[in-house]
């Protein structure tokens, strides 16, 4: 190959390359007129906007056809059995309220990156038998009714407040939350990780099981999978299976819980407890997310409405 045509490849290569240079920000081409479909809409409420630029979480509500709620882009519910209806206008202002508490104690760095895309509002998903009070799609889109229906839920009188003085509704979301936030992590962290026993896909949890079968002994049962979690350094003995069950009850947890507590209750019994909540505190802190902080401030705030 001579000279002249390797300046003419190498040219034509830098024109590629600048052609396609990275946008730094997604947004539909001019002229197609293609919806953007992931953020707030020019005319949605100021406290929406200020969520989903703080945190690249869009508190929505508004929807034209029920596969909206039920179809999220990594997964979808194609079950609408008894139909989705939209939020009741004079709960919109509370369900700001309640939302913008949730995510008070977030970082916003972390939301951004592993959070869900949605948090979706809805009057009902379903009803009678088949009723959703709390539906997680995949791991972008959670949908929650408002007010919400749960046995012990409690009325909403207090808005403002309502995030700390329900917590039932507070453990059911964070549940979901937690599971969703670590199916976005890439790969396990690894100093949380090992800190604990090693994950075994569910044996010693199936072990135990097979020998309650045998006798139906709730209380050697439970007593079982209080000894597995304690000396494996997991909250619960399901954390023994996976990275995803063991991670995401140890950040349910702390988001509600005070540090206080969760000494008293789950560390001064088990060294290898200890290790990992440091673990997983300083993975946090190193993501810019004082979450202990966090769950400190929901427990003093719930015992005080208590």
């Amino acid at each position: 190959m001579n000279l002249k045509n390797k300046y003419v490849i190498a040219f034509s290569l830098a024109v590629l390359l600048w052609s396609c240079k990275k946008e730094e920000a997604l947004i539909p081409s001019e002229g197609l007129k293609i919806e953007n479909m992931f953020s707030p809409p020019a005319d949605a409420d100021p406290a929406v906007k200020e969520l989903y630029q703080s945190y690249n979480v869009w508190m929505r509500m508004d929807f034209k056809d029920w596969k909206e709620v039920t179809n999220a882009i990594l997964d979808n519910d194609p079950f609408n059995r008894f139909g989705v209806e939209k939020i009741a206008d004079q709960e919109r202002s509370a369900a700001i309220l309640y939302t913008k508490a949730l995510m008070s104690g977030v970082a916003p760095k972390y939301a951004k990156s592993f959070f869900p895309l949605e948090l979706f509002f809805v009057k009902s998903y379903g009803r009678g038998y088949f009723a959703e009070n709390i539906k997680r799609i995949g791991r972008s889109r959670l949908v929650i009714c408002w007010p919400n229906k749960m046995t012990d839920a409690l009325p909403v009188l207090n808005p403002d407040r309502h995030y700390y003085q329900d917590s039932v509704l507070s453990n059911a979301i964070w549940a979901q939350l937690s599971s969703m936030i670590t199916l976005r992590i890439p790969a396990p962290v690894k100093a949380f990780a090992d800190a604990g026993k090693a994950y075994d896909n569910g044996a010693a949890v199936d072990k135990i099981r097979k020998e309650y079968d045998k006798d139906r002994d709730v209380e050697k049962r439970d007593a079982a999978y209080e000894l597995l979690a304690m000396t494996g350094g997991f909250i619960e003995a399901s954390g023994s299976s996976s990275f995803e069950n063991d991670f995401s009850s140890w950040l349910r947890l702390l988001a509600l819980e005070s540090k206080e507590n969760i000494k008293r209750k789950y560390l001064d019994n088990s060294p290898a407890r200890a290790k990992k909540y440091e673990a997983f505190v300083a993975y946090l802190q190193s993501e810019g997310w004082d979450i202990q902080a966090m769950g400190n401030t929901y427990r003093e705030k719930l015992d005080a409405y208590k």
